[in-house]
């Protein structure tokens, strides 16, 4: 099989096992909602934020480095020193967070959220021992397995949640739940990778931790950014606005975030190992080509979740202050539109040994997001929300732009790049012009139910979609088209 087609392969399969473990936990928060009140949700959310925090200022790119150079002679020194790392110093600082985390949550206008904090730095410290076996299997290629752990873990939390949170134990129900989710996720995972492939010890080595750190130290502050970009900004809301409306606030990111989490992240994290494996001259055309299938893939189903908020949370959410977050997903969808690009472009600087620049980026993003919500926060929450797609935006501009700048010659094309990006684009200009139409001087004066504005906005949206996209990106839907044929033919035959 070729490196393409197990990339491919190992995307759908990462794909599918990813989107239904989020199925299931996207259905165990909805359904959390009815016992679980916003302001409970942010303060669980507050502790959540601060134990992570502390967890990846101590995750210096082990992972990355494990994946990208752990092969050949060296390779259990290699996944030895990442273990020990990942591990050792996760023990240096949650133990501590554990015991001092709960003073520093009133910052944040959250002082009930210390009660939660022990609970999730022991799930994070359990995550932690997990992420090795993880990244061995990643390295290995195979999605598949990693990918059956995270959705059996999904699975346990839903019912563990949901179970506690039914029986009245309000915020701490999240706890246990993650907390057997980590548990079985990282079990699933030491089991699959097996204890000699990331616990063997071998003597540590001076050098190998230097180089170790002189890959992982641009990775290091770039991955405290990405995450601090990703979380932090629910820390200012509920600074700004309190913990209830961070509830919905972080409700409204969530939903925003599926079509990025569940299908860009995933392509992204197969993408790493199989770029690693290539010739560097083949790599701007791996780039090219993986954006635009990102995007024709992804920015129908951010769009659409944007256009359809108000009818869809009116379906799946209670008709009380969990209402709030229609608007909020509206704003929040921008995510899922330049989120995916950012990360196709990160995972080629890895490749490329460009870290320092991935670096900036996410500090820039970052610090675009905290100001934007800060000075925006006077005009009202939906305007501090708008300042998320904004950052994200901009970073993506500039990440294309460093890329294709770093070698004008050789590296990939400003216009294809381009045209991968704005072409699905516009596919879903499309798509949002007729539904609204639709919406407006249709469905309104009937009076129809939400469920009902629901499914006629999605099914007619979809169709004009698929039609606009054969026409605007023909050759990317093609390639997409005939990359799922073949996978399917040769799933037929390994079945056979």
């Amino acid at each position: 099989m070729s490196l393409a087609e197990r990339t491919a392969r190992g995307a759908v399969w990462t794909i599918l096992t990813s989107m239904g473990g989020r199925v299931i936990g996207v259905l165990g928060t909805v359904i959390m909602t009815r016992f679980l009140a916003p302001d409970v949700v942010g303060e669980v959310s507050a502790a959540t934020i601060l134990v992570m925090t502390a967890s990846w200022l101590t995750t210096w790119g082990f992972g990355p480095y494990v994946v990208v150079k752990g092969r050949g002679e060296h390779l259990q020194e290699i996944v030895w020193h990442g273990t020990v790392a990942y591990v050792g110093l996760g023990l240096a600082v949650l133990i501590p967070m554990a015991f001092l985390g709960g003073y520093m949550t009133p910052w944040f206008g959250a002082k009930d959220a210390a009660q939660y904090v022990p609970g999730m730095a022991l799930v994070v410290l359990i995550k932690r021992i997990g992420a090795m076996p993880e990244r061995v299997l990643v390295r290995d290629m195979r999605f598949r397995t990693s990918g059956m752990a995270a959705a059996t873990g999904e699975l346990v939390y839903t019912v563990v949640a949901l179970s506690f949170a039914a029986g009245g134990w309000g915020g701490m129900s999240v706890i246990y739940g993650n907390l057997a989710q980590s548990l079985v996720t990282t079990g699933l995972l030491i089991r699959a990778a097996g204890i000699k492939s990331w616990a063997t010890p071998t003597p540590l080595s001076k050098s190998r931790i230097l180089d170790m750190l002189r890959f992982g130290a641009p990775l290091a502050l770039e991955g405290v950014a990405h995450n601090a970009s990703r979380y932090w900004d629910n820390l200012m809301i509920s600074h700004y606005f309190g913990t209830a409306k961070m509830g919905t606030y972080n409700m409204a990111y969530n939903l925003a975030d599926i079509p990025a989490v569940q299908i860009g992240e995933q392509i992204t994290s197969v993408l790493l190992p199989s770029m690693s494996e290539m010739a560097p001259e083949r790599r701007p055309a791996a780039l090219e080509r993986s954006t635009a299938l990102l995007s024709i893939l992804i920015f129908p189903l951010a769009v659409g979740l944007g256009l359809v908020a108000d009818p869809l949370i009116a379906v799946v959410l209670p008709a009380d202050r969990w209402q709030e977050v229609a608007p909020l997903l509206t704003v929040l969808a921008t995510l899922s539109v330049f989120r995916p690009v950012t990360w196709v472009l990160s995972t080629y600087m890895e490749t490329q040994d460009r870290t320092a620049r991935m670096m900036f980026l996410e500090v820039g993003k970052l610090m675009l997001i905290l100001v934007g919500i800060a000075v925006l926060s006077r005009f009202g929450l939906l305007a501090a929300a708008g300042s998320i797609g904004v950052a994200f935006g901009l970073t993506s501009l500039l990440g294309v732009v460093l890329v294709v700048r770093d070698d004008p010659a050789n590296g990939p094309s400003p216009r294809r790049l381009a045209a991968g990006f704005l072409q699905p684009l516009l596919a879903c200009g499309v798509m949002a012009a007729v539904v609204l139409v639709l919406r407006t001087q249709v469905l309104a004066p009937l009076g129809l139910r939400p469920l009902y504005l629901l499914i006629i906005e999605i099914a007619v949206g979809g169709v004009v979609y698929v039609a606009a996209a054969m026409v605007l990106c023909r050759d990317t839907a093609r390639d997409l088209l005939s990359m799922l044929r073949r996978i399917a033919r040769r799933g037929k035959r390994e079945d056979g």
